[in-house]
């Protein structure tokens, strides 16, 4: 276990730089100038000596090199620089909105396990019945249709035409069952088939054959075999939903107005903020470096023999 930890820190360590390095180029490369964007977004007259002052002021003066050694130094110092908009530190902002972001990710998650487990596992046990074929196909559109036009689908039906829910803002647990919707719908369905193609398979393993010929139950064999051997591939992919709903869950958190990480991203972009642009990719990336780590530990502990792999 020592060595596995080591492992995964160097990782950590490694996976913190490039994407530091790249996030950093990548920002500077792009079109626009931050000081301009500030300057016109507060309806201050943009003149040379106006741009040139506000950058100054910024630190976009100093040569890229220099800006870039800069950065490297504030990431592993814990000092990730301060909003060129807030003139707040980056990582205070961020972990302001972290909660938001949270419970949007809980509540998709939860709503991906529901679906995942009744679609998957009612898939199998009604094989090639009525039941099972709806599931699929419910599957195959959960799995096709995109975020974001699933996200516009849901405000129109549940909140412009029907009036049921609201589609923007975080008041109360009503805001938050279309955007949870939303995330969980379609990765519920991409890994429900996943969960049946693997129970499926497992059907097929000589251990189950033999079980029925010792005579065990359907329903046995299902809970105490099948269901013990499809919780690895079920912890891993939850691992997996659950990282991406904290550092990708943008385009909802954009289209529901919810007030977490992925809005306030989209917002600093629009006005090349770059502290925190390049502070929320290293966040999330040190969201899903962890999450992935207790994943891998938990699998481990499921699992012993992965750890001689």
């Amino acid at each position: 276990m020592g060595k596995f930890v080591l492992e995964r820190l160097l990782q950590l360590f490694l996976v913190v730089f490039f994407v530091a390095t790249i996030t950093f180029f990548l920002v500077r490369i792009s079109p626009g100038d931050p000081a301009t964007i500030m300057l016109k977004a507060n309806n201050v007259p943009v003149s040379d000596e106006s741009i040139d002052a506000l950058r100054s002021e910024l630190g976009l003066t100093n040569s890229v090199g220099g800006q870039y050694i800069e950065w490297i130094k504030q990431i592993f110092s814990g000092n990730w620089g301060t909003s060129f908009v807030s003139q707040k530190p980056v990582i205070n902002e961020l972990i302001a909105r972290l909660p938001a972001t949270l419970e949007l990710a809980i509540a998709g998650l939860a709503i991906m396990l529901a679906i995942t487990l009744f679609l998957g596992i009612s898939s199998v046990i009604y094989q090639n019945r009525t039941l099972d074929k709806i599931g699929r196909v419910l599957a195959l559109l959960g799995s096709a249709i995109p975020t974001f036009w699933l996200g516009f689908l849901s405000i129109y039906v549940c909140s412009v035409t029907l009036g049921w829910l609201p589609s923007m803002g975080r008041e109360n647990w009503k805001n938050v069952i279309l955007p949870a919707s939303t995330l969980g719908l379609g990765l519920g369905a991409i890994h429900a088939r996943v969960l049946r193609a693997n129970l499926l398979d497992m059907l097929q393993q000589p251990f189950v054959k033999a079980s029925k010929a010792r005579g065990i139950s359907k329903n046995r064999i299902f809970v105490f075999q099948l269901l013990k051997h499809a919780l690895l591939p079920i912890v891993t992919m939850t691992g997996t939903s659950f990282a991406f709903m904290l550092g990708g869950s943008i385009i909802v958190e954009t289209i529901f107005s919810w007030p977490g990480l992925g809005q306030y991203v989209i917002e600093s972009i629009n006005m090349r903020d770059y502290p925190v642009i390049q502070g929320y990719v290293i966040f999330a990336s040190l969201l899903f470096l962890v999450i992935h780590m207790l994943v891998d530990g938990i699998s481990i502990l499921i699992d012993p023999r992965l750890n001689a792999e």
